[in-house]
């Protein structure tokens, strides 16, 4: 059934079980993520602009980087960010497509979400 494919995890799990990634201020951080599903998923990070460092393994060359706040990750695909952490509070990194954030509007709180949380 179709359905059944409108659930989704990050790091295999589903909010609010999932795991906050914690950052101390000026920290410099990079993050992948991968898609071993079916769909594409622009992944969108409040609160941050990131740069976009690596598309499958490879590496992007500094003075070619695109900054954005949302990336599409589509299927079979690895993308690595960069970012600073620049800007204190507690911000939703999910996938920007509603059904997506909450697998299949089953929970309002969403599915696909975790958080950049300062210590």
């Amino acid at each position: 059934m179709m359905d059944s494919f409108n659930f989704f995890t990050m790091n295999g799990r589903c909010f609010p079980h999932t795991t906050p990634l914690p950052v101390q201020l000026g920290e410099e951080m990079r993050v992948r993520f991968a898609n071993i599903g079916m769909n594409a998923h622009p992944i969108h990070f409040h609160g941050h602009q990131f740069w976009i460092a690596a598309a499958d393994g490879n590496t992007i060359p500094a003075y070619n980087r695109e900054l954005r706040n949302t990336v599409l990750v589509a299927s079979g695909m690895t993308v690595d960010i960069e970012f600073e952490a620049n800007n204190p509070g507690i911000w939703p990194l999910h996938c920007h497509m509603p059904h997506h954030s909450s697998n299949n509007m089953t929970k309002s709180t969403g599915g696909m979400f975790t958080t950049v949380t300062y210590v």
